[in-house]
Parts: C-alpha cells; structure tokens; sequence
C-alpha cells in the first residue's frame, strides 16, 4: 500500500473546492463511517489464480470469491470485531493459499473466508500489525508488528497464520512496509521511520527471513517518509522504494539490493499504484492526477500510457490489475490483458450486491446488513461523471511524452457495450460490469467538475494515516 503524503492544512482555495465538491456530489457524499466512499488497493489470490479479489475500500472491504463475477461488502464492523479502528485506518490486505483474506490491524489480524467465519489469529492477538507481504503461492507470509511501547519485529507464518517473530526486533522503529523476494524468499526488505520526534524514514534489508535487518542508505536520503513498493519477481537484487516529497513522490530503483538507489521517476501528487510484470521487464506506476505510466527496460525509463486516475495497481496471473475513481471513471476496478493499453470493467461500486448472506450472522454481518440500504444510496454513480482533467504540463515522469501528444485509449468501444464519451470527455453511459469501458485516457479539458473531483480526493487523501503498503505488485 502507498499512502498520500503526509497531512498539512488545507488552503482557502482547497477548502472552498471541498465544500463545493460535498455539495456536488450531495446526497451520495460519505459512506457510513464518514468518509468519502473511494477504492484503494486489490489483491488477488490463491497463488497465481484469481478466484478470490479483495478490493480494500474506505468502507471496508469488496469481495469476490467467483473470479469476478460477483462482489460482496464486508464492513468495518465484520473485518475487526469487537475491536473499532479510527477514522482513517486502512488495513494491509493479503490473500493466502488456502483463499483466507488475512487483514492486519492495530489490536492483531484476522482471516476471513465468506465473511460469516472471522478467525481471531492468536499468535498477534493485541499487536499493532502495520504491513502484509506473501510469496507468490501464498503459502508464507510475512507481516511487521510495531506495537507502541515494544520493539518492532518481522513476523513470518506459514498457511496455518500461526506468525512467529523473527529474532530480536528492531528498537525504536516504527515499521511501514515489507516485501519478500518471490525468487528468494528470504530476502525481505522494510521501511519504517526512527520512533523518535525526527521520525526520519529507514529502509532495511534482511538475507535470513527477517531474524537480522541491516540498514540501506542514500546520499540524498529517503524524503520525508519511504515505502518499499516491489521487489523483481526475477532478480532479488532489484528494489524499489517511494519516497514522499511535499505533496509529491519520487520512485527510486537499486539494481544492487539496496547499495545505490537512483530515481527513474517523479509526480507532484501521491504515487498510489505500483506492479512489476512477472519476469521485472516492465514495471508500472500511477496517481490519481497524473495517471499510469510504464517502463518496458525493467524499470529505467518511463513513458505514460494513459490518463486514467490511479489509486491502485497489481500485477497478476497475467493481468494488470488498476483501482480508479469511481466518480469520474464508469468503474472502480478494472483490468488489462495488454499491459495497460486497454482496460475492461470488473466493479463497478453500484454493482455490488451487499453484505455476505449467512445462516447463522455474526453480530458484525447483523450491522452490515443494517447499514447496508444508506451505504447502497451513496455508492450511485453520479451522471454525468467528473471530468478527469488535463494532465498537468510538466508534472510527468522523467521521460514522459508531452501532454499534447496522442490520446491513448484504453479499450475499443464493444458494440452495445462500451462508453460513449461525448467530445468534452463527458461519460453519457455505462458499460455492464466485466466489459471493455472504451473511455479515453488521454488529456481532456478541465471543467469545473474536474476541480472539484481533484480537490476532493487531495483532501480524502491527505487524512489517511501513513500506515500503507505498496500497491499491486
């Protein structure tokens, strides 16, 4: 997961396009814990299938256990009982090899199956779990526990989730993220920052499974706050870690394990979605503004492909996997067979039919299904939709065409199924679920609606905590 960059307070200029934009989009303007409904990260599993998709949204969870075909809402209250996170938790999600969605929070983890059946994973019970990693089959998974007032540890588990710590901990260190190597397994990388009022960024590398953790550094420093966002499928060696500067990100690449890093690219929003093909020839990665990029030399130089708005980003079982904004996108959740050329309908928000229907509901599906029919009323899609904007002019990655080049479009229009856009980038129809959108992702001009959109996902983003893992990898 990659989070915004960190909170400052709004200008008048934002707060004025925030309470328009709530006006805008009133009634549908917040789901039921208070924030802005909007997508964030997918994973996808058992191993290299895609059965199970669990789509991690700010009301919880999305989930589809038919490839697809269906999604279902498990809400907060369902994911953590008893326990009641705050506003802005976002949970880091993985999916093992037995199908469990195991999601990791501030008093332990749970697994879930069909969201009427949530084990309480003892070994973590009453430990801040702040990241998630597995190995491509699932079949390991690593998590960091940084517990205030304890050291910080690695934790490993096998298909049982029993986590165990591994070797001494870290003291004074917060942790962020962690990845594993798939062709290496234990070769672990971590960031985190110094649990002191510096608060400056670490990143760590570990040859043994996370028991001894050795500290990576840069000439110039890993910015405000770093976040480990993949490691190559195919070579350990290769690294990749965002860094927040300002408002903006900057993605630097090791090709030695972490002995230099350089930067291949840069945005002047959150950097959200990052995915690495499986043999680490291409790399993407993407933002809310300035759309998704990919580099076809494993990750050196990048040129953007298109202009949809990335919160999200997976690469998996052959698949590029992107979240969007639902608001001024036809869906939420969307997928490409030709790495990112074109990108079909998977969700879309409207289409999903509610919480898991179960024989004998616990006290958290009991809630779901109460809160449901107000969820259901915000999660209408606005018609006409947000434009999306232009892209800004010189806010691209570092090899990035100019924003007058040519449109890219992310489908060809299937008949009596596509998206119509109308010549001011206007969506005038929706496309079923699972269907090619055949809307553009080139520049289209600003409008209003656009500003307004913006404004409110900048704000939306900068109340989440910095707690996040990279995006799809």
């Amino acid at each position: 997961m990659i989070p915004p960059p960190r909170a400052r307070r709004a200008s008048p200029l934002c707060a004025a396009l925030f309470a328009g934009a709530v006006v805008a989009l009133a009634p549908a303007a917040s789901s039921a814990n208070g924030r802005f409904p909007a997508a964030q990260q997918v994973v996808l599993g058992p191993g290299t299938r895609s059965d199970v998709i669990a789509l991690r949204v700010t009301f919880g969870l999305l989930v589809s256990r038919d490839a697809g075909r269906t999604f279902r809402w498990y809400c907060e209250d369902l994911i953590y009982f008893p326990f009641v996170p705050g506003l802005g938790f976002d949970p880091p999600v993985e999916v093992t090899a037995l199908g469990d969605i195991t999601v990791g929070f501030e008093d332990g983890a749970h697994a879930l199956t069909d969201g009427c059946d949530v084990r309480d994973l003892a070994s973590v019970t009453h430990r801040e779990i702040t990241d998630l990693a597995a190995t491509p089959d699932g079949a390991t998974l690593y998590a960091t526990d940084s517990t205030t007032g304890s050291r910080s540890y690695v934790l490993r588990a096998d298909t049982s989730l029993a986590f165990r710590r591994m070797g001494d901990g870290v003291d004074r260190l917060r942790f962020l993220t962690v990845e594993v190597a798939a062709s290496r397994p234990e070769r672990v990388y971590a960031s985190g920052f110094d649990d002191t009022p510096s608060r400056t960024p670490r990143v760590l590398r570990s040859d043994d499974g996370g028991a001894t953790l050795r500290e990576l550094s840069t000439p110039a420093g890993f910015g405000e706050q770093a976040y480990v966002s993949g490691v190559s499928p195919a070579d350990p060696d290769v690294l990749y870690v965002r860094v927040v500067e300002g408002f903006g990100s900057a993605l630097l690449r090791s090709g030695d394990g972490g002995a230099h890093f350089e930067v291949v690219a840069r945005t002047r929003d959150a950097m959200l979605g990052f995915a690495i093909s499986d043999d680490g020839r291409t790399v993407w990665y993407g933002s809310p503004d300035e759309g998704l990029f990919r580099a076809t030399d494993g990750g050196q130089r990048f040129t953007r492909v298109g202009m949809l708005p990335t919160h999200g980003l997976r690469f998996h079982g052959g698949a590029l996997w992107l979240v969007t904004d639902w608001v001024r996108q036809p869906w939420a959740l969307g997928r490409s067979m030709d790495a990112g050329e074109h990108f079909e309908a998977v969700l879309r928000f409207e289409d999903v039919l509610g919480p898991p229907m179960c024989a004998r509901p616990s006290e958290g599906t009991v809630i779901c299904q109460e809160r449901w029919p107000t969820l259901l009323r915000d999660l209408e899609a606005p018609e006409p939709r947000m434009d999306a904007g232009a892209p800004p002019t010189d806010a691209t990655g570092l090899d990035a065409p100019p924003s007058d080049g040519p449109r890219a479009d992310v489908g060809a229009p299937a008949a009596d199924t596509a998206t119509p856009a109308t010549n001011d980038g206007a969506v005038t129809a929706r496309p079923p679920a699972g269907t090619d959108c055949g809307c553009h992702t080139g520049p289209a001009p600003v409008r209003i609606g656009g500003w307004l959109a913006l404004a409110l996902a900048a704000l939306g983003r900068r109340r989440r905590r910095g707690l996040a893992r990279e995006m799809p990898r």
